[in-house]
């Protein structure tokens, strides 16, 4: 008997991906002298406050049913998103978070050989769709501001080219896409690619003045969707909870074809509905996550770094070190922030935007580790 492992397992696209870059386990970070629950988790872009209590009382009573399975077509609360957006119910595909529904995309839209065009630096879900896909990763980078170069991307475009993500607010760096923007790749983009809009931070967006592309991008004769999550603005990311906004029925039939029968859970599913008829509590994660960027914004500029113009819930700052060393001390003053993957970012440091008082932390903590 042969003990080695064939090498044709894990096939050669698994072989070839990086580890995964998983977020620090608290439990892992005793170096730091930090009690677990003493840290400040501003590395995730989670939400720092709690979801609506009507949708944890939701919850609450969804565990009494969990010895069921849940409605795999999730009707109650599809029929409540579309009756808000105005689109029609069955081109909405639920999914557990909207990272399962950029990795259905790939499903969708890649072949071996095809490329996909992303920008840079994103988020990083995209190139591992385009890896697992056997596919090409065209990245373009993002504009100074921070949004996604929408004249960059198009030239990158190809025959070969079957994706391309652009998110708004794109993750790191909190830039917005215009609605002159969003029209120009509706059009722009080759029928024979699947054009993608992440807005995982959509609420945001709007609450900044941003303006919402649906109606633009159903002008777009070829196929498309959009991408939003429960995870951010309604403080829901433990329960994962995304949508996509298809196109076309016939994309839409994609999406449920690709997607697993039970996607997401009943107790996800009842607390979404919570948290989606409860629009108070979620304008008043808005306001304070607003205020608080600010805060963070001009903190950082006054200790001579420099910040992308963001309007989400996390700020990316070119600070005057590396930044490895600035996310280790501030580590050390129990405080987890993030770096940017990216090559050419390796002094760019992201925050997620949370409480006053973690403002108060982060601002004095990190005058210590830049001026120490």
């Amino acid at each position: 008997m042969n003990d080695q492992p064939s090498k044709s397992i894990p096939k050669s696209i698994i072989q070839a991906l990086p580890a995964p870059g998983w977020p620090p386990i608290q439990e892992d970070l005793a170096s730091a002298a930090f009690p677990a629950d003493k840290l400040r988790r501003m590395n995730l872009n989670e939400s720092p406050y709690p979801p609506s209590p009507k949708a944890v009382a939701a919850m609450q009573e969804a565990c009494t049913r969990v010895n069921t399975y849940p409605d795999p077509r999730w009707r109650h609360l599809t029929a409540a998103i579309s009756e808000r957006l105005g689109v029609p119910q069955d081109r909405i595909v639920m999914g557990n978070g909207s990272d399962e529904s950029i990795v259905h995309a790939g499903r969708i839209a890649l072949n071996p050989g095809d490329e996909v065009v992303v920008p840079v630096p994103s988020f990083p879900g995209y190139m591992k769709c385009a890896a697992l896909g056997g596919a090409k990763l065209v990245p373009v980078p993002v504009r100074q501001d921070g949004a996604n170069d929408v004249d960059g991307m198009l030239a990158a475009v190809t025959e070969k080219t079957r994706l391309l993500f652009a998110a708004t607010p794109n993750n790191p760096t909190g830039g917005l896409l215009s609605a002159d923007d969003v029209k120009r790749l509706a059009e722009g983009v080759p029928d024979t690619c699947l054009l993608i809009v992440d807005e995982a931070y959509y609420e945001f967006g709007i609450h900044a003045g941003g303006e919402d592309h649906l109606a633009t991008l159903a002008a777009r004769p070829g196929p498309w969707a959009v991408f939003r999550t429960f995870s951010k603005a309604y403080g829901l990311a433990g329960i994962r909870v995304g949508y996509t906004i298809a196109g076309s029925d016939e994309i839409a039939e994609a999406f449920q074809k690709a997607r697993s029968v039970f996607s997401v859970n009943v107790v996800g599913q009842a607390g979404a509905l919570a948290a989606w008829e409860d629009r108070d509590h979620m304008t008043s994660i808005l306001d304070r996550t607003a205020e608080q960027r600010e805060r963070i914004v001009a903190g950082l500029k006054a200790l001579g770094c420099r910040p992308f113009p963001t309007v989400g819930n996390f700020v990316t700052a070119e600070t005057p070190r590396a930044a490895k060393d600035v996310v280790a001390g501030l580590l050390g003053h129990g405080i987890m922030i993030g770096s940017l993957m990216a090559p050419g970012f390796e002094t760019y440091i992201r925050i997620t935007v949370g409480t006053a008082e973690d403002t108060d932390a982060l601002l004095t903590a990190l005058k210590a580790v830049l001026q120490g």
